[in-house]
């Protein structure tokens, strides 16, 4: 199974029954206990301008307003990479459009290295939160709207050629 994939259905157990699967990174448990029983692989769905939005939060933890999404990868995630983080702002957008106020966005970064085996994790893990504006969430609806034109137009363009 990809390594990726594991660790979400690993992470997504967790988070639904509490249950620690054997591929689970051991260093990851204690940080990981706090957030049993949040609502895991949240479905969102908006509309924006005509444009149909769907997609899939990590973990929602409506009690503290708060989006958390887990990310593994060689290069860590900093406070940048969060703030120009689309999907996370999508993210936001969705729950704030649903709700009452912008909630707060959660990266849950765990480090991975590449083996002769495949992928592995560091131990390295960190977590980093913003709330965006509402000026950010403007901006990324003018995005996907510009994003969709294009695509739009290059898709025609496809077709007749």
């Amino acid at each position: 199974m990809n390594f990726g994939k594991q660790f979400a259905e690993n992470t997504e157990a967790y988070i639904k029954n509490g249950i620690i699967m054997e591929t689970f990174p051991d260093f990851y448990i204690e940080k990981i206990r706090p957030m049993k029983g949040l609502e895991a692989e949240k479905e969102i769905s908006m509309s924006i301008n005509d444009i149909q939005v769907k997609g899939f939060i990590d973990a929602w933890d409506v009690e503290n307003n708060r989006v958390i999404d887990f990310k593994t990868s060689g290069k860590p995630w900093t406070m940048d990479t969060l703030k120009d983080s689309l999907q996370m702002k999508v993210y936001a957008l969705a729950m704030f459009v649903n709700g009452e106020s912008i909630p707060e966005s959660q990266i849950n970064w765990l480090g991975t290295k590449r083996t002769k085996e495949g992928l592995s994790f560091t131990g390295e893990s960190h977590e980093i939160r913003h709330t965006f504006e509402m000026d950010d969430l403007l901006k990324s609806i003018v995005l996907i709207e510009q994003t969709c034109k294009e695509i739009s137009q290059h898709y025609k363009s496809f077709l007749t050629t």
